[in-house]
């Protein structure tokens, strides 16, 4: 492949799919998005690596960029994130740069330092810290955690339904769409229904349940989302604890879908951070990613 002295791409590695970008100068020449399960089965091994810079180089033609930023998914360490880098350079001859795809975030917003919390499939958050080192909270992945993001509170739905009905008592309108939106006649068979497809996306398919719920009235959803709201602010709290500083960048499709659910965090950060600044951010992190790269040719 030959050269470009301004090409740059910008990568967004997700849970579910990944999109990159390539622009020259001033304008966008490739947007694609492939599923992120067509190349990464190994946890960003070497021939995980292989494959997408494979991907990437096939959709770019003869064109290799001057410099990429990726957003990694699932990299919530400083040195899983350098052997990330390690292997994409040895794979591509790439100068680039990786980064946890919710740092994302700010470079979205044009904003060079900051906390991203992020509620979509799974949540996050992330930040630096002043010496640099990357500190997280939450990500603990849909079996374990990510309260606040689409699957953990479809988790903490039905956990609460199915607290009330070993009590012997009537759920509410959430009890009702829930078993309506996994099509089973009561929620007992709730267990039994997921582990037909045992992934994150497919518990997260049933959080507009849970808002629907709420939005009709039900209890049970409102306290079950008043929890998971306290949980994401907690995140929030525990990087401020360990040395980061705001401003709080909100992004990922629950935020993005959930207006009054977003409002409901930001209440919280407020109130706990009375000084702190909150954005949310609707645009898409890969754009971060591509800023970031010709940002970073730059200097």
């Amino acid at each position: 492949m030959s050269g470009s002295k301004s090409l740059f791409l910008g990568v967004d590695v997700g849970g579910t799919k990944t999109r990159w970008m390539a622009g020259c100068a001033q304008n966008l020449v490739l947007d694609m998005t492939v599923p992120t399960a067509s190349w990464r089965l190994n946890n960003y091994s070497a021939q995980d690596c292989l494959r997408l810079v494979e991907i990437v180089e096939a959709s770019l033609g003869n064109e290799t960029p001057v410099r990429a930023v990726v957003g990694a998914n699932g990299c919530n360490s400083d040195e899983r994130l350098r052997a990330c880098e390690k292997a994409l350079r040895e794979t591509s001859g790439w100068e680039v740069k990786v980064v946890n795809d919710a740092e994302l975030l700010p470079a979205t917003a044009c904003r060079l330092g900051g906390i991203s919390l992020i509620a979509g499939t799974g949540s996050i958050a992330v930040s630096r810290r002043p010496d640099g080192s990357l500190v997280t909270a939450g990500g603990w992945g849909w079996l374990l955690g990510d309260e606040g993001g689409g699957a953990g509170i479809v988790r903490e739905a039905i956990r609460a339904c199915l607290a009330v009905n070993d009590c012997g008592l009537t759920g509410d309108a959430l009890n009702d769409l829930l078993c309506e939106s996994l099509e089973i006649p009561e929620i007992g068979q709730a267990n039994e229904r997921l582990c037909r497809n045992l992934n994150s996306a497919a518990f997260a398919y049933h959080a507009t349940s849970v808002f629907t719920a709420f939005d009709q009235g039900s209890v049970m959803a409102a306290k079950v989302l008043q929890k998971q709201a306290e949980m994401l602010c907690a995140n929030v709290s525990s990087l401020i604890r360990q040395g980061a500083t705001g401003p709080v960048f909100l992004g990922g499709g629950i935020f993005q879908g959930q207006p009054q659910f977003c409002r409901q965090v930001t209440s919280l950060i407020a109130r706990e951070f009375p000084t702190m600044y909150t954005y949310i951010v609707t645009t898409s992190p890969v754009e971060g990613a591509l800023w970031l790269a010709a940002v970073s040719a730059t200097r």
